[in-house]
Order: C-alpha cells, then structure tokens, then sequence
C-alpha cells in the first residue's frame, strides 16, 4: 500500500470518528451541527479516482448514519456532494477536472471559497431537505442549512488553514 492511500484511510477514519463521537455531539443554540467530515470529500486528490470518491463518500454517510442512527441523510448528502464535486470544481475554477492539484493551488483566494461554500451549502440544503422532507419546514430547512453552513465552513475553513501543505 502506498503512501497516499494511507493518508486516505487515515483522513477517512480520523474524520469519521471525529464527526461520530465528537461533533455529533455538538448543538449549538440547539440546531447547528458542524459537519467537518465534509472536509475528506473536499481535500480529496483531483486526480483521484473519481469512483472511489463516490464509493468512500457512500461508506462515510453510511457509517455516520448508522453510529448517529440517521435516517439516512448523510448518506444521502455525502453521496450527491461527492458526485456533484466535479461540477463544483469546473464551475469554480474555469477547468475541467483533469487539471493538476498546482493549478488549484495557485488559484485566487475568492475561487477556493467559493469551492469551499459551494461544497458545504449544497451538502447542507440536500441534508436538511431529506431529514425534514416536507414543504411545510421550508423555513427551518433554510435557516438550517444557513446557520450550519455558515458554523461548517468556518470550522473547515480554519482546518485547512491549519493543515495547509507547505
């Protein structure tokens, strides 16, 4: 096994436990929930296997779902941002998916957020949708999806700028 594929499994398991036993447990003002297990889906490689994406962003909802005993939101949410990534990237950046990692990096600042903002509103609106699932919480789906958005980029936000490759 290589070295990449350890620091994926690591990533994986690390912020899968994270979210599980940690964040999970976190509610602020009783409705915010950050969801910094987003994180692995968006720092995943761009030149990763696209299936494998898609199949590790099942695995992560899907054992989220199943320790928090979800109703199968995550899996859901994760699923559909996972499969949708690659049209964040060409709408954010202006490239096809097959560009290098460099190109990405040296990007503008306002580029990377919107990636990032994208990423973390579209995960949220879909898992708020499914967990409430009627057009009578149109309102609480939409503050929810705002509020936890907002604590979620914020929290993955100052993750990778902590963690930033040098």
């Amino acid at each position: 096994m290589n070295r990449d594929n350890l620091i994926l499994i690591f990533r994986f398991l690390l912020l899968l436990f994270l979210q599980a036993f940690l964040l999970n447990n976190i509610n602020f003002f009783g409705f915010i929930n950050p969801n910094l297990y987003l994180l692995f889906i968006i720092v995943y490689r761009l030149d990763g296997n696209p299936t494998l994406l898609i199949v590790l962003g099942f695995l992560m909802g899907l054992l989220l779902d199943l320790l928090a005993q979800g109703s199968g939101g995550q899996t859901i949410a994760t699923l559909t941002i996972a499969f949708l990534r690659p049209y964040i990237i060409r709408f954010s950046f202006g490239v096809n998916y097959d560009v290098p990692m460099g190109m990405i990096k040296g990007s503008l600042l306002t580029q990377r957020l919107l990636y990032l903002s994208l990423m973390v509103v579209i995960h949220n609106l879909v898992l708020c949708s499914v967990i409430y699932f009627s057009f009578d919480n149109t309102i609480t789906i939409l503050k929810n999806t705002l509020f936890t958005s907002l604590f979620t980029f914020i929290l993955i936000y100052i993750s990778l700028r902590l963690f930033k490759n040098k």
